[in-house]
């Protein structure tokens, strides 16, 4: 590949990595020494800041802690002042100095956003006898002069690190404050006063400083600043050498290894701009040489370093505003999550094996030839059973000791799980040895992968032991101390193998690296992530808690990983550690840097927040909405698709969910309910999560792909295009998860769990053969429509099926109590109801009442908390008691039930995968007579 700066329609070199600079970072590098010095100690001095006041030790010395009132002014004003140095004001400022009018800038704003902290101080207090704090909705004449001037300065923040569509919004929603009784005909609304708008957006929690500026303040930061260490640490590149080691030799292998490396390096950066350029430097000229073309190939990066976003355990900022406006844990965020996420990424793999099955492309070279397909496919089979066996094994030799009930019987348990895996390691090792297949088929990788899973339970259970003997308070340092051996135990173990070093992407590649040295050489790196996962998901930790200790796991990484590399090297140990040092301090200014634009983006979406609170507009786009609709939530999805996919083009991420978040998901749950779906919260807001990723796929201003065509020398648009339509998969699963909440693991056993996982990755697969138009061979129209068909057939086979038998019986109202009396514990009845909602207006809606508890009718009734007043045909409810399973569906005083709705005798809807797959079977059959010698190469991703 030649310089990307001689590719006709690219950005060259340098504007490439000042878009990038820009974009995430601030693109403005002084020449003055002392400047640059004084810009990145404010920088690291942030990250101290946030590293303490998410440590447990302010409360344990008692002093140093700040409440979220006093965090979240601090935090912005770091964002601002840090903006206005970094991020010049035109394209045509200076970008090696700072003028003076941008230093005073920088003073203003900051000092406005510290206001609210320095007003509430105990030294304001002495000297003027009052606080802010004490004088709610009455601002004096100063607070408000202090509260007109930060908003400015923020929104030309927000103008400078964000660009103008944010800051265009958000005036436009702060004209509709004052400007309401002038606005056309349903707007309208009476209008605020000055004092008002500046109480309301600036000196309380309901504007700038709200719940967005506080996850931003406490989650984000710390998430942002464990991915710039671990990148500064190297993980980055070892992610990527993993990936293409793993699957380069596969067809269109670079482009495979391209979307799994954008996974991992999801860990690491949150910014999906950052993401391509960080792997599609070294990704992208690989595809290129295998014969993709420039467009496909910045498309490929492009859809799976915006997909990191989604990824768990660590997703984008509006994951952590999620469990704010939810009101769940981040482990539910999280499992919700897991599925739609994996799924879209082996449909992204899949998609890219399409592209190089229709092109007849190859792998890359391998230095250990892989095993024949067919026997990789039963190592894989062998693999995956014994993993099941054995886990199961475990699970149920622990419970067995556990049920003798002695911490002796619980240790035992835990040796002998720590004795299995010493076997399988010997296994490994003699396997790679003397270079023979255990058991004849199962590969190292396999044995690796059982390892891994035996490691994990006997983890859970040693902890659990540990726990249990040493105690609450000397537990956590028993366990600190065990995980410290086992990161030396892993650092020994990757010294053994060369550093991985970044190739260049340019040279002629003979070989991919051997997976077995390119996998021991980053083993550490995936211990800060275990420590993360364990503490999020295992443990239960706060999201801020678990971020703190795996910087903190970080941190000690960096201070010590060079010097203990030497060590079993037998190195020489001198400049070690201060070479560690200074990837330290360059990780924590790293990670500040990285966080000036989130922190402006939350505070600015904060004004548009506050003015939907203060005006009501939301209800009345809500209605608006709702009418062009006409009460149908099909269309009610798609118009607020569109809108995120509008708002994407200018906003990002976190701004666009924030924004269409706040004005449209209380809608569809209450227009889902209107038409018989209980739609959960969370589906929604995954919903607008999921467009709102798009923003930088959108055409024709998706930043992302414009840094991909820099690097591709593909032409923007095109490649915009071209990486929106392999988005389609990720576009179509949240219209599938709102009508089948399973796939998001509502309301399912894991073992139905598993199932659901395993159709839906199928379904989606079809999806993406028949968008692609590939399977077996080249589709026909008819065959990809049919294969859409199936597709829908596996992921919603309940529509076809309340189509063959209706899955509701109708009975008159006034039967209520009889069919309550009728029907069987656990059953779930629907009400339809007549009432009016909160401005009047008449209102239908459906109520699901679950029938928990044994009965005569009556006694049910009293148990849903539900009273009746019958009035001839009429049923009306005469009271719906507080806290009643009742009030819980949405029943009211006063309304009025037309029907009841009773379940039906309905046939499994499972039984339409047969006709489905019967069609798949006949589809398959013809394209493989079509193309006989691709069919066994195309029935795997391999």
């Amino acid at each position: 590949m030649t310089d990307t700066s001689s590719n006709q329609g690219s950005l060259s070199t340098a504007e490439l990595e000042d878009l990038v600079a820009s974009t995430d970072t601030g693109g403005r590098t002084p020449d003055n020494k002392s400047i640059a010095i004084f810009m990145a100690a404010v920088a690291l001095i942030w990250s101290l800041w946030q590293i303490w006041i998410a440590s447990p030790l302010p409360y344990l010395i008692g002093t140093g802690v700040f409440s979220g009132r006093e965090a979240r002014p601090i935090h912005l004003g770091f964002s601002i002042f840090l903006a206005f140095l970094a991020y010049p004001a035109l394209k045509t400022s200076p970008r090696h100095r700072i003028p003076f009018t941008d230093w005073i800038l920088a003073i203003v704003g900051s000092l406005c956003a510290l206001y609210i902290f320095i007003a509430d101080s105990s030294l304001i207090n002495s000297i003027f006898g009052t606080r802010l704090s004490d004088r709610p909705g009455n601002p004096g004449s100063f607070d408000i002069i202090v509260a007109s001037i930060g908003i400015v300065m923020l929104l030309e923040a927000t103008r400078r690190a964000l660009g103008p569509p944010l800051m265009v919004v958000a005036i436009v929603f702060l004209g509709y404050t004052f400007l309401g009784p002038y606005a056309p005909g349903f707007l309208a609304w009476k209008g605020a006063s000055f004092g008002a708008v500046a109480d309301h957006q600036w000196l309380s929690s309901e504007g700038v400083f709200g719940i967005a500026l506080g996850v931003s303040t406490g989650l984000v930061f710390l998430f942002v600043l464990f991915g710039a260490l671990l990148d500064k640490a190297g993980a980055g590149n070892y992610f990527i050498k993993v990936a293409f080691s793993l699957m380069g030799h596969m067809r269109g292998g670079p482009a495979k290894a391209a979307v799994v490396a954008s996974g991992m390096t999801g860990l690491i950066s949150g910014s999906s701009i950052a993401n391509v350029v960080t792997t599609g430097t070294f990704t992208i000229p690989m595809m290129k040489r295998v014969g993709f073309s420039p467009e496909k190939s910045g498309a490929v990066e492009v859809a799976s370093s915006v997909n990191g976003q989604i990824m768990p355990p660590v997703m984008g900022a509006a994951a952590f505003l999620m469990v704010e406006y939810v009101d769940i844990s981040y482990f539910e965020v999280v499992k919700h999550a897991f599925i739609p996420a994996i799924i879209s990424y082996i449909a992204l793999v899949y998609i890219v094996h399409l592209e190089a099955m229709k092109s007849n492309m190859e792998g890359l070279p391998r230095a250990v030839q892989p095993k024949p397909t067919k026997l990789a496919l039963l190592s894989m089979g062998i693999t995956i059973s014994a993993i099941l066996a054995i886990g199961g094994a475990i699970y149920y030799l622990f419970m067995l000791f556990q049920m003798l009930g002695t911490n002796l019987n619980q240790l035992i348990a835990v040796l002998i799980v720590f004795a299995l895996q010493a076997v399988l390691v010997f296994g490994v090792k003699k396997q790679i040895t003397d270079e023979q297949k255990l058991l004849g088929v199962v590969s190292t990788g396999g044995i690796v992968l059982c390892n891994l899973v035996i490691g994990a339970f006997g983890v859970f259970f040693l902890v659990g032991f540990i726990t249990e003997m040493a105690g609450p308070v000397f537990a956590p340092w028993v366990i600190g101390a065990l995980i410290i051996l086992a990161y030396v135990a892993l650092v020994a173990i990757c010294a053994k193998v060369p550093d991985l070093v970044m190739d260049d992407p340019n040279a002629p590649v003979t070989a991919l690296p051997e997976p077995r040295p390119t996998i021991l050489a980053g083993l550490h790196f995936l211990l800060p992530v275990g420590v993360l996962i364990w503490c999020l998901m295992i443990e239960r930790l706060s999201p801020e808690l678990s971020a703190f200790w795996a910087v903190a796991l970080m941190i000690f990484i960096l201070l010590t990983q060079r010097q203990l590399f030497a060590y079993f090297r037998k190195e020489a140990l001198s400049g070690t550690a201060a070479r560690g040092f200074k990837e330290l301090i360059e990780g924590l200014i790293s990670g500040a840097r990285n966080m000036i634009g989130i922190g402006i983006a939350t505070a600015a979406a904060g004004i548009i927040v506050g003015t939907v609170s203060q005006t009501g507009v939301g209800l009345v786009l809500a209605e608006l909405v709702e009418f062009l609709s006409q009460g149908q939530i099909l269309l009610m999805l798609i118009f607020t698709a569109i809108l995120s996919l509008i708002l994407g083009m200018g906003l990002p991420t976190t701004a666009n969910y924030i924004v269409v978040s706040s004005l449209l998901a209380p809608v569809i749950v209450s227009l889902g309910q209107q038409n018989g779906l209980i739609v959960p919260l969370i589906a929604v807001h995954l919903f607008v999560f999921y467009f709102g990723i798009m923003a930088d796929v959108t055409p024709p201003v998706g930043l992302a792909s414009f840094a991909a065509a820099a690097v591709s020398g593909g032409d923007p648009i095109r490649t915009g295009f071209v990486a929106f339509f392999y988005s389609l998969r990720t576009a179509i699963l949240p219209f599938l998860f709102i009508f089948n909440t399973e796939l998001l693991l509502i309301d399912v056993t894991p073992l139905e769990g598993v199932f659901v996982f395993i159709v839906a990755t199928a379904a989606m697969l079809l999806f993406t053969a028949g968008t692609q138009g590939y399977f077996m061979a080249k589709s026909r129209i008819w065959e990809s429509a049919l294969l859409i068909l199936i597709a829908f057939t596996l992921f919603r086979p309940g529509f076809w099926m309340d189509l063959i038998v209706p899955p509701y019986e109708q009975k008159s109202a006034t039967e209520i109590e009889a069919v309550l009396g009728s029907v069987e514990t656990g059953t779930e009845i629907r009400l339809i109801v007549d009432g009016l909602d909160d401005v009047g207006d008449p209102l239908t809606i459906t109520a699901i009442l679950p029938i928990e508890s044994d009965g005569t009718g009556a006694e049910r009734l009293e148990a849903l908390g539900l009273e009746l007043l019958i009035e001839d045909d009429k049923v009306i409810i005469d009271n719906a008691a507080f806290d009643s399973p009742s009030e819980a569906a949405g029943l009211d005083f006063d309304q009025v039930i037309k029907q009841v709705l009773v379940p039906s005798d309905q046939p499994a809807r499972e039984l339409l995968y047969i006709p489905a797959l019967v069609i798949l079977g006949l589809i398959f059959l013809m394209q493989r007579r079509r193309n006989p010698s691709g069919a066994a190469s195309s029935a795997t991703v391999s």
